[in-house]
C-alpha cells in the first residue's frame, strides 16, 4: 500500500492560519489522499492539520515582544525541525512569519522542497532577505501582482496566484439584517477595529477609545461597534473599556470583524491584514498603528517606503490616512473620522479608489490556483 504524501506547513499569526486552512481545503479538493502535519492554528486543525504546536497562542508583535519569548520560540523551533527530519514530509509550504520561516528553510532547504506561499514583506524592508531566499526557497507563490515581478528580476522561481481574501471577505448577511441584529438605526456608525492580538489591543485601543470619545462629544447620534477577537480575553477588553463606561454608545462583538465593517460608515482600522479586508469590502477608513519602541526605532530605520497600509502600497499613491506611532493622536484622528463621516465627496473619492485597488488584487481561486501549483511542483 502507497503511504499518501505528507505536507507539512507553517503558519505563526491568525491570518498566516486562514490563509493554510484555505491551502488545505484546496489541496484536498485536488488529492483528497494528502496528509498534513505542522505549526498553525485553530484554523488549519479544524481543516485537517495534525499540529504540532498552535503559534497562533503567542502574541509577538515585533522585535521586543520577540525577545521576551525568545527560549519559548526556540524551542517550538528545534522541536519541529526534529519533528520534520523524522516525518520525512513531501515538501514543506511556509506562509508568512518569515522571521521563522526563512531560518526554518536555511535548515532544511536540502533535504525537502520548500514552497514559500505569502510573500514576506521585503519590498517594504529586508531586501536583502531575497538573495537568502533564493537560496533556501524552491518556488514562491505571491499573492500581489507586482511581488511576481520582484521575484522574477531576481531569478527566483515564482507564481502569482492572487489574493484569497476575495473569496472569504464577506458578510455573514444582509446589510438591513446586521444593522436589525445589532440594534442600529438611523445614527451613523463607525467600526473600531484593534487588532487580534493581546500586545496590539493593549497598545492600540486606549487610542482608538479615546478618538471615539472625542467624535462622540462632536457627533451626537453615533454608534461605534467594536471588533472583539477570540484570541484576547474578555478581561483585558474590559480593563481598557472601563474608564469610557457611559461615555459613548459602544457595541461589542466578538469574532464579527466582516460583519461590523459593512454595516460601518466608516472604520478606525490597526494596520494589519484587517486593512485590506477593508478595502475589499470598500469601507472607507483610517489606519492606526503603535508598536514597541524598540520595533519602531528599528523599522523606521529599515523600512523604504512611503507607506504602511498595503491599500496605499498597491495603489502607489496615498488613498486612505495613516496615523503611527507619535502621529497616532486622538485629536487629529478623530478629525479625519469625522471629515468621512459628513464629506460625502471625501468618501466617494476613497470609495472608487478602494475599488481599484480591489480590482488590482486579481481574479478570485488563488487558493485552488496556489495548491494546483504545489501539486504541479511535486508531480514534475
Amino acid at each position: 500500500m502507497i503511504e499518501p504524501k505528507t505536507i507539512f506547513l507553517i503558519a505563526g499569526e491568525p491570518s498566516g492560519d486562514a490563509r493554510g486552512a484555505e491551502l488545505v481545503h484546496a489541496l484536498k479538493e485536488e488529492n483528497p489522499s494528502l496528509r498534513f502535519e505542522g505549526l498553525g492554528g485553530p484554523k488549519m486543525q479544524a481543516a485537517g492539520v495534525k499540529l504540532i504546536y498552535d503559534l497562533t497562542t503567542i502574541s509577538a508583535l515585533g522585535f521586543s515582544d520577540v525577545v521576551k519569548q525568545y527560549l519559548k520560540i526556540r524551542k517550538i523551533f528545534y522541536d519541529a525541525l526534529t519533528h520534520v527530519q523524522n516525518l520525512k514530509p513531501t515538501c514543506i509550504v511556509l506562509i508568512d512569519y518569515p522571521g521563522f520561516n526563512i531560518r526554518f528553510a536555511k535548515k532544511i532547504k536540502k533535504q525537502f522542497p520548500v514552497f514559500y506561499y505569502v510573500s514576506p514583506q521585503i519590498w517594504a524592508w529586508g531586501k536583502r532577505r531575497i538573495h537568502t531566499i533564493k537560496r533556501v526557497v524552491h518556488h514562491m507563490l505571491v499573492l500581489f501582482k507586482f511581488e511576481e515581478a520582484l521575484y522574477q528580476n531576481a531569478g527566483i522561481p515564482v507564481t502569482w496566484v492572487g489574493h484569497p481574501l476575495l473569496e472569504s471577505v464577506q458578510a455573514s448577511k444582509e446589510k438591513s439584517e446586521l444593522k436589525r441584529e445589532f440594534g442600529i438605526g438611523e445614527e451613523k456608525t463607525v467600526g473600531l477595529l484593534p487588532g487580534s492580538r493581546k500586545s496590539e489591543i493593549e497598545r492600540i485601543l486606549p487610542i482608538i477609545m479615546e478618538t471615539a470619545r472625542q467624535i462622540a462629544q462632536r457627533e451626537k447620534r453615533i454608534t461605534f461597534l467594536l471588533s472583539e477577537s477570540s484570541n484576547v480575553s474578555k478581561e483585558i477588553y474590559d480593563s481598557i473599556l472601563k474608564p469610557f463606561e457611559n461615555q459613548i454608545k459602544l457595541v461589542r462583538i466578538r469574532n464579527r470583524m466582516y460583519d461590523i465593517a459593512v454595516v460601518s460608515d466608516c472604520a478606525i482600522v490597526t494596520s494589519g491584514t484587517a486593512t485590506l479586508e477593508t478595502t475589499i469590502l470598500k469601507i472607507p477608513f483610517v489606519l492606526i498603528y503603535k508598536a514597541a519602541w524598540l520595533t519602531y526605532f528599528l523599522g523606521k530605520h529599515l523600512i523604504r517606503i512611503p507607506f504602511l497600509g498595503i491599500s496605499n502600497i498597491i495603489a502607489g499613491k496615498k488613498i486612505i490616512s495613516e496615523y503611527i506611532q507619535e502621529d497616532a493622536h486622538p485629536e487629529t484622528i478623530s478629525e479625519e473620522v469625522l471629515s468621512l463621516l459628513n464629506n460625502e465627496q471625501m468618501r466617494s473619492e476613497m470609495i472608487t479608489n478602494l475599488e481599484e485597488v480591489r480590482k488590482l488584487l486579481g481574479p478570485t481561486g488563488a487558493s485552488k490556483r496556489a495548491a494546483k501549483t504545489i501539486l504541479k511542483l511535486l508531480n514534475s
